[in-house]
Protein backbone atom coordinates (compact mmCIF):
# COMPACT_ATOMS: atom_id res chain seq x y z
CA UNK A 1 0.00 0.00 0.00
CA UNK A 2 1.22 3.52 -1.19
CA UNK A 3 1.95 6.25 1.32
CA UNK A 4 -1.17 8.08 -0.25
CA UNK A 5 -3.02 5.11 0.45
CA UNK A 6 -2.09 4.37 3.81
CA UNK A 7 -3.17 7.90 4.80
CA UNK A 8 -6.57 7.43 3.33
CA UNK A 9 -7.05 4.86 5.16
CA UNK A 10 -6.47 6.43 8.19
CA UNK A 11 -8.65 9.28 7.57
CA UNK A 12 -11.66 7.16 7.06
CA UNK A 13 -10.61 5.43 10.38
CA UNK A 14 -10.71 8.42 12.03
CA UNK A 15 -14.12 9.50 10.36
CA UNK A 16 -15.90 6.25 11.61
CA UNK A 17 -14.47 6.56 14.98
CA UNK A 18 -15.22 10.24 15.34
CA UNK A 19 -19.00 9.34 13.68
CA UNK A 20 -19.35 7.06 16.26
CA UNK A 21 -17.95 8.87 19.08
CA UNK A 22 -20.52 11.77 18.03
CA UNK A 23 -23.13 9.27 19.20
CA UNK A 24 -21.97 8.85 22.37
CA UNK A 25 -20.80 11.01 24.79
CA UNK A 26 -18.97 13.56 22.48
CA UNK A 27 -20.41 16.85 20.77
CA UNK A 28 -23.04 18.09 19.50
CA UNK A 29 -20.91 19.55 17.32
CA UNK A 30 -17.26 18.90 16.05
CA UNK A 31 -14.53 20.17 13.23
CA UNK A 32 -11.28 18.25 12.76
CA UNK A 33 -8.37 19.28 10.82
CA UNK A 34 -5.28 16.76 9.88
CA UNK A 35 -2.10 18.21 8.85
CA UNK A 36 1.60 17.51 8.22
CA UNK A 37 4.37 19.95 8.40
CA UNK A 38 3.90 20.20 4.50
CA UNK A 39 0.00 21.02 4.07
CA UNK A 40 -3.33 19.97 5.54
CA UNK A 41 -3.78 16.39 5.06
CA UNK A 42 -8.20 16.71 5.06
CA UNK A 43 -10.37 18.67 7.12
CA UNK A 44 -14.50 17.68 8.43
CA UNK A 45 -17.20 18.44 10.48
CA UNK A 46 -19.98 16.65 12.07
CA UNK A 47 -22.59 17.52 14.43
CA UNK A 48 -24.78 20.22 14.54
CA UNK A 49 -23.09 23.81 15.13
CA UNK A 50 -26.56 25.01 17.20
CA UNK A 51 -28.78 22.23 18.83
CA UNK A 52 -32.14 24.50 18.78
CA UNK A 53 -31.58 25.30 15.10
CA UNK A 54 -29.77 22.30 13.86
CA UNK A 55 -27.60 24.29 11.85
CA UNK A 56 -24.29 21.63 10.93
CA UNK A 57 -20.64 22.57 11.64
CA UNK A 58 -19.19 23.14 8.43
CA UNK A 59 -15.51 23.24 7.73
CA UNK A 60 -15.83 27.09 8.02
CA UNK A 61 -17.49 27.19 11.17
CA UNK A 62 -15.81 29.15 13.77
CA UNK A 63 -15.05 28.02 17.32
CA UNK A 64 -13.97 29.42 20.29
CA UNK A 65 -10.11 27.89 21.26
CA UNK A 66 -10.32 28.90 24.74
CA UNK A 67 -6.84 28.47 26.91
CA UNK A 68 -4.78 27.76 23.12
CA UNK A 69 -5.12 31.50 22.60
CA UNK A 70 -2.21 31.42 25.28
CA UNK A 71 0.03 30.44 22.12
CA UNK A 72 -0.81 33.27 20.08
CA UNK A 73 -0.38 35.67 23.08
CA UNK A 74 3.24 34.04 24.00
CA UNK A 75 3.90 34.21 20.41
CA UNK A 76 3.07 37.78 19.61
CA UNK A 77 5.23 38.50 23.15
CA UNK A 78 8.18 36.67 21.36
CA UNK A 79 7.56 38.69 17.94
CA UNK A 80 7.93 42.37 20.55
CA UNK A 81 11.16 40.81 21.57
CA UNK A 82 12.83 40.17 18.29
CA UNK A 83 11.70 43.72 17.36
CA UNK A 84 13.54 45.01 20.53
CA UNK A 85 10.22 46.27 21.90
CA UNK A 86 9.92 43.64 24.91
CA UNK A 87 12.47 41.79 26.81
CA UNK A 88 10.54 38.58 28.06
CA UNK A 89 13.02 38.92 30.97
CA UNK A 90 12.31 42.32 32.13
CA UNK A 91 10.07 43.10 35.00
CA UNK A 92 6.27 43.14 34.42
CA UNK A 93 6.98 47.16 35.52
CA UNK A 94 9.11 48.21 32.86
CA UNK A 95 6.23 48.41 30.69
CA UNK A 96 3.50 48.63 32.84
CA UNK A 97 4.26 50.51 35.55
CA UNK A 98 1.54 50.49 37.53
CA UNK A 99 1.12 46.85 37.90
CA UNK A 100 1.28 45.81 41.36
CA UNK A 101 0.79 42.61 43.63
CA UNK A 102 1.60 41.75 47.35
CA UNK A 103 4.68 40.04 48.00
CA UNK A 104 6.97 39.19 50.56
CA UNK A 105 9.69 38.47 48.24
CA UNK A 106 12.63 40.34 46.36
CA UNK A 107 12.35 38.65 43.11
CA UNK A 108 9.79 41.30 40.95
CA UNK A 109 7.47 39.17 38.59
CA UNK A 110 9.15 39.48 34.84
CA UNK A 111 7.09 39.11 31.71
CA UNK A 112 9.19 34.92 31.70
CA UNK A 113 7.37 34.13 34.75
CA UNK A 114 3.73 35.10 33.01
CA UNK A 115 4.60 32.92 30.37
CA UNK A 116 5.16 30.10 32.13
CA UNK A 117 2.81 30.31 34.60
CA UNK A 118 5.90 31.03 37.22
CA UNK A 119 4.79 33.88 38.60
CA UNK A 120 2.79 32.73 41.80
CA UNK A 121 -0.40 35.07 40.78
CA UNK A 122 -3.68 34.20 41.39
CA UNK A 123 -5.43 31.78 38.58
CA UNK A 124 -7.75 34.33 37.48
CA UNK A 125 -10.48 37.08 38.49
CA UNK A 126 -13.30 35.25 36.23
CA UNK A 127 -15.60 38.06 37.40
CA UNK A 128 -14.48 41.17 36.17
CA UNK A 129 -15.02 41.08 32.40
CA UNK A 130 -11.49 43.32 31.50
CA UNK A 131 -8.14 42.31 31.43
CA UNK A 132 -7.26 46.15 32.32
CA UNK A 133 -9.41 45.79 35.54
CA UNK A 134 -7.79 42.61 36.15
CA UNK A 135 -4.24 43.48 36.32
CA UNK A 136 -5.28 46.52 38.46
CA UNK A 137 -6.90 44.59 40.81
CA UNK A 138 -3.74 41.94 41.29
CA UNK A 139 -2.51 44.89 43.81
CA UNK A 140 -5.29 43.15 46.21
CA UNK A 141 -3.89 39.93 45.94
CA UNK A 142 -0.64 38.22 47.20
CA UNK A 143 1.61 36.35 45.49
CA UNK A 144 1.70 32.73 46.45
CA UNK A 145 6.00 31.63 46.00
CA UNK A 146 9.29 33.54 45.01
CA UNK A 147 8.77 33.86 40.66
CA UNK A 148 10.33 31.33 38.78
CA UNK A 149 10.43 28.54 41.92
CA UNK A 150 7.08 26.53 40.66
CA UNK A 151 4.41 26.17 38.58
CA UNK A 152 1.01 27.26 38.99
CA UNK A 153 -1.54 27.80 36.19
CA UNK A 154 -2.61 31.67 35.49
CA UNK A 155 -5.13 32.66 33.43
CA UNK A 156 -4.86 36.57 34.56
CA UNK A 157 -1.27 35.87 34.29
CA UNK A 158 -2.12 36.26 30.34
CA UNK A 159 -3.87 39.11 30.50
CA UNK A 160 -1.57 40.84 32.33
CA UNK A 161 0.74 40.31 28.83
CA UNK A 162 -1.81 41.12 27.13
CA UNK A 163 -2.01 44.73 28.78
CA UNK A 164 1.91 44.89 27.78
CA UNK A 165 1.28 43.96 23.89
CA UNK A 166 -1.46 46.58 24.07
CA UNK A 167 0.49 49.02 25.58
CA UNK A 168 3.50 48.24 23.39
CA UNK A 169 1.66 48.11 19.95
CA UNK A 170 -0.93 50.90 20.97
CA UNK A 171 -3.84 48.40 19.25
CA UNK A 172 -6.37 46.58 20.12
CA UNK A 173 -5.57 42.74 21.07
CA UNK A 174 -7.19 41.70 17.93
CA UNK A 175 -5.35 44.17 15.55
CA UNK A 176 -2.20 43.76 17.53
CA UNK A 177 -2.58 39.57 17.08
CA UNK A 178 -3.24 40.26 13.16
CA UNK A 179 -0.63 42.44 12.76
CA UNK A 180 1.93 40.25 14.42
CA UNK A 181 0.63 36.78 13.48
CA UNK A 182 -2.36 36.15 11.56
CA UNK A 183 -1.70 38.08 8.65
CA UNK A 184 1.93 36.93 8.18
CA UNK A 185 0.83 33.41 8.36
CA UNK A 186 -2.06 33.94 6.12
CA UNK A 187 -5.31 33.02 9.05
CA UNK A 188 -7.92 34.58 7.35
CA UNK A 189 -10.62 33.15 9.34
CA UNK A 190 -9.08 33.74 13.03
CA UNK A 191 -9.71 36.92 15.21
CA UNK A 192 -8.02 37.73 18.92
CA UNK A 193 -11.44 38.63 20.79
CA UNK A 194 -15.17 37.37 20.85
CA UNK A 195 -17.43 40.00 19.70
CA UNK A 196 -21.14 39.47 18.97
CA UNK A 197 -20.65 39.73 14.92
CA UNK A 198 -18.78 36.46 14.83
CA UNK A 199 -21.68 34.54 16.31
CA UNK A 200 -22.95 34.03 12.77
CA UNK A 201 -20.59 31.73 11.68
CA UNK A 202 -19.48 30.59 15.57
CA UNK A 203 -20.44 27.32 16.78
CA UNK A 204 -22.88 28.02 19.81
CA UNK A 205 -21.21 26.86 22.86
CA UNK A 206 -23.37 23.99 25.26
CA UNK A 207 -23.88 23.00 28.94
CA UNK A 208 -26.01 20.44 30.34
CA UNK A 209 -28.30 22.11 31.51
CA UNK A 210 -28.99 25.88 32.99
CA UNK A 211 -27.85 24.55 36.43
CA UNK A 212 -24.87 26.51 37.33
CA UNK A 213 -24.08 25.00 40.75
CA UNK A 214 -24.94 21.17 40.81
CA UNK A 215 -24.11 18.47 38.41
CA UNK A 216 -26.90 16.78 36.29
CA UNK A 217 -27.37 13.75 33.94
CA UNK A 218 -26.40 14.05 30.91
CA UNK A 219 -29.34 15.07 28.53
CA UNK A 220 -30.70 14.15 25.29
CA UNK A 221 -30.14 17.77 23.92
CA UNK A 222 -27.56 19.92 25.90
CA UNK A 223 -28.30 23.84 26.61
CA UNK A 224 -27.10 26.59 24.01
CA UNK A 225 -25.03 28.89 26.66
CA UNK A 226 -25.57 32.37 26.13
CA UNK A 227 -23.65 34.85 23.69
CA UNK A 228 -20.95 36.97 25.36
CA UNK A 229 -18.14 39.35 24.09
CA UNK A 230 -14.25 39.05 25.75
CA UNK A 231 -11.00 40.03 25.06
CA UNK A 232 -8.59 38.39 27.13
CA UNK A 233 -4.92 37.44 26.27
CA UNK A 234 -5.72 34.24 28.33
CA UNK A 235 -8.95 32.84 26.23
CA UNK A 236 -10.39 35.07 23.08
CA UNK A 237 -9.52 33.56 19.99
CA UNK A 238 -12.16 32.35 17.55
CA UNK A 239 -10.99 30.48 14.54
CA UNK A 240 -11.84 27.78 12.29
CA UNK A 241 -9.99 23.96 12.82
CA UNK A 242 -8.29 24.77 9.48
CA UNK A 243 -7.33 28.13 10.23
CA UNK A 244 -5.49 26.64 13.50
CA UNK A 245 -3.72 24.07 11.40
CA UNK A 246 -1.87 27.03 9.46
CA UNK A 247 -0.65 27.94 13.04
CA UNK A 248 0.49 24.64 13.83
CA UNK A 249 2.35 24.29 10.77
CA UNK A 250 4.56 26.95 11.28
CA UNK A 251 5.54 25.24 15.13
CA UNK A 252 6.06 21.98 12.34
CA UNK A 253 8.39 23.82 10.78
CA UNK A 254 9.98 25.15 13.31
CA UNK A 255 8.89 28.61 12.98
CA UNK A 256 8.60 28.92 9.33
CA UNK A 257 5.25 30.09 7.63
CA UNK A 258 3.66 27.55 4.46
CA UNK A 259 5.52 29.77 1.96
CA UNK A 260 8.64 28.69 3.78
CA UNK A 261 9.49 32.44 5.04
CA UNK A 262 10.88 32.54 8.48
CA UNK A 263 8.33 33.88 10.68
CA UNK A 264 9.78 33.09 13.88
CA UNK A 265 13.37 33.84 14.48
CA UNK A 266 15.34 30.13 15.82
CA UNK A 267 15.99 31.15 18.69
CA UNK A 268 12.50 32.84 19.40
CA UNK A 269 11.49 29.14 18.39
CA UNK A 270 13.67 27.37 20.91
CA UNK A 271 12.26 30.04 23.53
CA UNK A 272 8.59 28.69 22.49
CA UNK A 273 9.17 25.69 22.52
CA UNK A 274 11.55 25.07 25.60
CA UNK A 275 10.41 23.00 28.27
CA UNK A 276 11.03 25.54 31.36
CA UNK A 277 9.28 23.84 34.07
CA UNK A 278 7.25 20.59 35.61
CA UNK A 279 3.85 20.76 35.54
CA UNK A 280 2.86 18.40 39.15
CA UNK A 281 -0.47 17.63 39.19
CA UNK A 282 -2.32 19.68 35.88
CA UNK A 283 -0.13 17.45 32.98
CA UNK A 284 1.73 15.32 35.14
CA UNK A 285 3.91 14.28 31.66
CA UNK A 286 4.50 17.25 30.35
CA UNK A 287 7.15 20.28 30.69
CA UNK A 288 5.83 24.19 30.26
CA UNK A 289 7.16 26.03 27.28
CA UNK A 290 5.98 29.59 26.40
CA UNK A 291 2.07 29.43 26.22
CA UNK A 292 2.42 25.45 25.26
CA UNK A 293 2.87 22.17 26.64
CA UNK A 294 5.99 19.76 25.67
CA UNK A 295 5.90 16.61 26.17
CA UNK A 296 8.88 13.87 25.02
CA UNK A 297 8.77 10.81 26.77
CA UNK A 298 9.39 6.94 26.32
CA UNK A 299 5.31 7.30 25.70
CA UNK A 300 5.93 9.05 22.88
CA UNK A 301 8.86 6.95 21.71
CA UNK A 302 11.16 10.50 22.52
CA UNK A 303 9.20 12.62 20.11
CA UNK A 304 8.74 16.14 21.05
CA UNK A 305 5.36 16.72 20.56
CA UNK A 306 3.62 20.56 21.33
CA UNK A 307 0.47 20.18 22.96
CA UNK A 308 -2.63 23.25 23.74
CA UNK A 309 -5.56 22.47 25.64
CA UNK A 310 -8.60 25.15 25.92
CA UNK A 311 -12.00 25.69 27.35
CA UNK A 312 -14.52 28.39 27.50
CA UNK A 313 -17.93 28.82 28.21
CA UNK A 314 -19.46 25.41 26.11
CA UNK A 315 -16.25 25.17 24.53
CA UNK A 316 -13.09 22.36 24.36
CA UNK A 317 -10.11 22.83 21.96
CA UNK A 318 -7.43 20.45 21.65
CA UNK A 319 -4.41 20.92 19.36
CA UNK A 320 -1.40 18.00 18.85
CA UNK A 321 1.58 18.25 16.97
CA UNK A 322 4.82 15.97 16.88
CA UNK A 323 7.53 18.33 15.87
CA UNK A 324 9.71 15.24 14.75
CA UNK A 325 7.64 13.42 12.61
CA UNK A 326 6.32 16.64 11.00
CA UNK A 327 2.28 15.36 12.18
CA UNK A 328 -0.53 17.50 13.90
CA UNK A 329 -4.13 17.12 14.77
CA UNK A 330 -6.65 20.12 15.75
CA UNK A 331 -10.37 18.90 17.11
CA UNK A 332 -12.67 21.26 18.50
CA UNK A 333 -15.68 20.20 20.19
CA UNK A 334 -18.81 22.74 20.90
CA UNK A 335 -19.81 21.75 24.83
CA UNK A 336 -17.65 20.50 27.55
CA UNK A 337 -16.93 16.79 26.51
CA UNK A 338 -13.11 16.68 26.44
CA UNK A 339 -11.53 15.31 23.16
CA UNK A 340 -7.71 14.72 24.35
CA UNK A 341 -8.55 10.70 24.29
CA UNK A 342 -9.85 11.56 21.06
CA UNK A 343 -6.96 13.50 19.68
CA UNK A 344 -4.04 11.92 21.07
CA UNK A 345 -5.82 8.55 19.43
CA UNK A 346 -6.03 10.26 15.87
CA UNK A 347 -1.95 11.20 15.90
CA UNK A 348 -0.93 8.09 16.88
CA UNK A 349 -3.18 7.00 13.78
CA UNK A 350 -1.32 9.20 11.62
CA UNK A 351 2.11 8.61 12.75
CA UNK A 352 1.36 4.83 12.14
CA UNK A 353 0.67 5.64 8.53
CA UNK A 354 3.53 7.80 8.50
CA UNK A 355 5.60 5.08 8.86
CA UNK A 356 3.41 2.17 7.43
CA UNK A 357 2.66 0.57 10.42
CA UNK A 358 -0.83 -1.20 10.98
CA UNK A 359 -3.49 1.53 12.08
CA UNK A 360 -3.98 1.21 15.86
CA UNK A 361 -7.68 0.62 16.83
CA UNK A 362 -9.29 2.98 19.12
CA UNK A 363 -8.49 1.04 22.85
CA UNK A 364 -11.23 2.92 25.16
CA UNK A 365 -14.24 1.07 23.92
CA UNK A 366 -17.97 1.84 24.06
CA UNK A 367 -18.34 4.65 27.41
CA UNK A 368 -20.27 2.63 30.00
CA UNK A 369 -23.78 3.58 31.26
CA UNK A 370 -23.08 5.60 34.10
CA UNK A 371 -25.70 4.14 36.14
CA UNK A 372 -24.03 0.55 36.35
CA UNK A 373 -21.10 -0.06 38.59
CA UNK A 374 -21.25 -3.82 37.86
CA UNK A 375 -19.71 -5.99 40.92
CA UNK A 376 -18.33 -3.17 42.35
CA UNK A 377 -22.03 -1.49 43.74
CA UNK A 378 -21.75 -4.01 46.23
CA UNK A 379 -19.09 -1.72 47.97
CA UNK A 380 -21.43 1.09 48.76
CA UNK A 381 -24.44 -1.25 50.23
CA UNK A 382 -25.66 -0.02 53.57
CA UNK A 383 -27.59 1.89 55.37
CA UNK A 384 -26.85 5.96 56.25
CA UNK A 385 -27.47 8.29 58.94
CA UNK A 386 -26.76 11.97 59.87
CA UNK A 387 -28.92 13.12 62.61
CA UNK A 388 -32.33 12.93 61.89
CA UNK A 389 -31.95 12.54 58.08
CA UNK A 390 -30.94 8.87 56.39
CA UNK A 391 -30.94 7.06 53.49
CA UNK A 392 -30.29 3.19 51.92
CA UNK A 393 -28.41 2.11 49.17
CA UNK A 394 -29.17 -1.12 47.68
CA UNK A 395 -27.45 -2.95 44.84
CA UNK A 396 -29.95 -3.02 42.03
CA UNK A 397 -28.48 -5.56 39.18
CA UNK A 398 -24.90 -3.81 39.77
CA UNK A 399 -26.57 -0.10 40.40
CA UNK A 400 -26.75 1.97 43.07
CA UNK A 401 -30.75 2.29 44.69
CA UNK A 402 -30.99 5.37 46.88
CA UNK A 403 -34.11 5.24 49.28
CA UNK A 404 -35.03 7.93 51.48
CA UNK A 405 -38.47 9.20 52.91
CA UNK A 406 -40.19 6.57 50.70
CA UNK A 407 -38.60 7.37 47.25
CA UNK A 408 -35.97 5.80 45.70
CA UNK A 409 -33.84 7.07 42.91
CA UNK A 410 -30.52 5.10 40.69
CA UNK A 411 -27.52 6.89 41.09
CA UNK A 412 -25.33 8.16 38.34
CA UNK A 413 -21.39 8.28 38.60
CA UNK A 414 -19.70 11.18 38.29
CA UNK A 415 -16.05 9.83 38.98
CA UNK A 416 -14.75 7.43 41.66
CA UNK A 417 -16.73 7.73 44.03
CA UNK A 418 -18.95 10.80 43.46
CA UNK A 419 -22.57 10.23 42.28
CA UNK A 420 -25.61 12.40 41.29
CA UNK A 421 -28.77 11.69 42.73
CA UNK A 422 -31.83 12.70 41.13
CA UNK A 423 -34.46 12.82 44.21
CA UNK A 424 -36.08 15.83 46.43
CA UNK A 425 -33.65 16.60 48.70
CA UNK A 426 -30.58 15.07 47.17
CA UNK A 427 -30.79 16.77 44.08
CA UNK A 428 -28.67 19.90 45.22
CA UNK A 429 -25.45 18.73 44.94
CA UNK A 430 -23.02 15.75 44.00
CA UNK A 431 -23.14 13.07 46.79
CA UNK A 432 -19.82 11.50 47.16
CA UNK A 433 -18.30 8.21 49.56
CA UNK A 434 -15.83 8.41 51.68
CA UNK A 435 -13.68 5.03 52.53
CA UNK A 436 -11.50 4.11 55.51
CA UNK A 437 -7.16 3.42 55.46
CA UNK A 438 -8.44 -0.06 54.18
CA UNK A 439 -10.88 0.48 51.21
CA UNK A 440 -14.01 0.03 52.98
CA UNK A 441 -16.95 2.95 52.02
CA UNK A 442 -18.28 4.43 55.40
CA UNK A 443 -19.20 7.43 55.03
CA UNK A 444 -20.59 9.69 52.61
CA UNK A 445 -21.03 13.07 52.61
CA UNK A 446 -23.18 15.80 50.41
CA UNK A 447 -22.07 19.20 51.23
CA UNK A 448 -22.19 19.66 54.77
CA UNK A 449 -24.33 16.73 55.72
CA UNK A 450 -22.10 13.91 56.91
CA UNK A 451 -23.53 10.62 56.98
CA UNK A 452 -21.93 7.53 58.49
CA UNK A 453 -23.10 3.62 58.32
CA UNK A 454 -22.50 0.98 60.89
CA UNK A 455 -18.37 -0.05 59.34
CA UNK A 456 -17.33 3.69 60.28
CA UNK A 457 -15.51 3.24 63.73
CA UNK A 458 -13.94 7.12 63.49
CA UNK A 459 -14.55 10.12 65.76
CA UNK A 460 -18.21 11.25 65.51
CA UNK A 461 -17.46 15.14 66.42
CA UNK A 462 -15.17 17.51 65.48
CA UNK A 463 -14.08 20.73 66.65
CA UNK A 464 -14.79 23.90 64.62
CA UNK A 465 -14.93 27.64 64.74
CA UNK A 466 -17.97 29.05 66.32
CA UNK A 467 -17.45 31.79 63.65
CA UNK A 468 -17.79 29.74 60.85
CA UNK A 469 -21.69 29.49 60.87
CA UNK A 470 -22.00 32.90 59.70
CA UNK A 471 -20.15 31.79 56.36
CA UNK A 472 -21.94 29.31 55.76
CA UNK A 473 -24.58 29.48 52.60
CA UNK A 474 -24.57 29.52 48.95
CA UNK A 475 -22.40 33.21 47.12
CA UNK A 476 -23.12 34.26 43.68
CA UNK A 477 -21.41 36.56 40.92
CA UNK A 478 -21.57 36.66 37.14
CA UNK A 479 -18.50 35.21 35.76
CA UNK A 480 -17.49 32.98 32.51
CA UNK A 481 -16.98 29.74 34.72
CA UNK A 482 -17.39 30.64 38.36
CA UNK A 483 -21.17 32.03 39.28
CA UNK A 484 -21.61 29.91 41.92
CA UNK A 485 -20.04 29.48 45.83
CA UNK A 486 -20.91 27.34 48.39
CA UNK A 487 -19.40 27.30 51.83
CA UNK A 488 -20.25 24.68 54.57
CA UNK A 489 -18.80 22.92 57.52
CA UNK A 490 -17.68 19.66 57.34
CA UNK A 491 -15.79 17.16 59.68
CA UNK A 492 -14.62 19.97 61.24
CA UNK A 493 -13.25 21.69 58.20
CA UNK A 494 -14.63 25.15 56.42
CA UNK A 495 -15.34 23.81 52.62
CA UNK A 496 -15.97 25.39 49.45
CA UNK A 497 -18.08 24.23 46.60
CA UNK A 498 -17.36 25.72 43.05
CA UNK A 499 -17.31 25.02 39.38
CA UNK A 500 -20.40 24.08 38.79
CA UNK A 501 -20.78 22.07 42.00
CA UNK A 502 -17.95 19.15 40.34
CA UNK A 503 -15.48 21.16 43.00
CA UNK A 504 -14.85 20.62 46.61
CA UNK A 505 -12.00 21.60 48.60
CA UNK A 506 -11.15 22.23 52.61
CA UNK A 507 -10.10 26.30 53.21
CA UNK A 508 -7.58 27.03 55.98
CA UNK A 509 -8.31 29.75 58.39
CA UNK A 510 -5.79 32.51 58.80
CA UNK A 511 -7.56 34.38 61.10
CA UNK A 512 -9.57 37.94 60.69
CA UNK A 513 -12.07 36.18 58.76
CA UNK A 514 -9.32 35.89 55.99
CA UNK A 515 -9.27 31.63 54.03
CA UNK A 516 -6.77 29.84 52.21
CA UNK A 517 -7.39 27.70 49.16
CA UNK A 518 -5.11 25.08 48.51
CA UNK A 519 -1.41 24.26 50.27
CA UNK A 520 1.05 26.75 51.92
CA UNK A 521 2.32 28.15 48.55
CA UNK A 522 -1.16 28.68 47.06
CA UNK A 523 -1.84 32.76 46.82
CA UNK A 524 -5.67 32.36 46.18
CA UNK A 525 -7.87 33.79 49.58
CA UNK A 526 -11.00 34.40 50.64
CA UNK A 527 -12.93 36.72 53.15
CA UNK A 528 -16.03 37.20 54.34
CA UNK A 529 -17.59 40.68 55.29
CA UNK A 530 -20.59 42.85 55.23
CA UNK A 531 -22.05 40.80 58.56
CA UNK A 532 -26.21 41.27 58.83
CA UNK A 533 -28.19 38.91 61.03
CA UNK A 534 -25.65 37.07 62.01
CA UNK A 535 -24.37 36.24 58.70
CA UNK A 536 -22.49 37.65 55.87
CA UNK A 537 -23.41 38.86 52.91
CA UNK A 538 -19.98 39.06 50.84
CA UNK A 539 -17.52 36.98 49.96
CA UNK A 540 -14.15 38.31 48.13
CA UNK A 541 -11.95 35.82 46.52
CA UNK A 542 -9.47 35.42 44.20
CA UNK A 543 -11.85 35.35 41.02
CA UNK A 544 -13.80 38.92 42.56
CA UNK A 545 -16.86 39.20 45.12
CA UNK A 546 -19.29 36.63 45.68
CA UNK A 547 -23.00 38.11 47.23
CA UNK A 548 -24.94 35.67 49.42
CA UNK A 549 -28.61 34.46 47.63
CA UNK A 550 -29.22 32.01 50.64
Amino acid sequence: MSHTEKMQQAVEQIDRLLTKRLTENLGPGLALALTTKDGLIASRAYGEANTYSGEPVTERTLFQIGSITKHFTAVACLKLHERGRLDVQAPVTDVLDWFEVQSEFDTPVTFHHLLTHTSGLIMMIDTVPSSWAQTWMLRDTVLGFEPGSKFSYSNVGYNVLQCAIQSITGMSLDASLRELIFEPLGMEETYGEIRNGHYDRMARGHKLSAHDDRPVSRPERQTVVNWYELSEGCGSVVTTATDLARFLRMELNGGRADDGSVFLKPESFEMLTHPYIEMPHFFPNSMQGYGVLIEQSEETNEHRRIIGGGENLGYEAAMYGDLDAGLGVVLFCNSYDIPWRETRWILSVLLSAAEGRELPEWPHGTPQEPTLLGETAAEYVGHYESGDRSFDIADADGRLRLSADGETTILERIWGDAFIASLPGFDHAMLSFGRNDEGTVVEAFQLGDWYRNDAYDGPETYDRSPDWGAYAGQYRAFGLFVNSLRFFVRKGMLMCQSYGGYSEEPMTDLGDGVFRFGDETSPHRATFDWPAGGKTLRCRVSDGDFYRVE
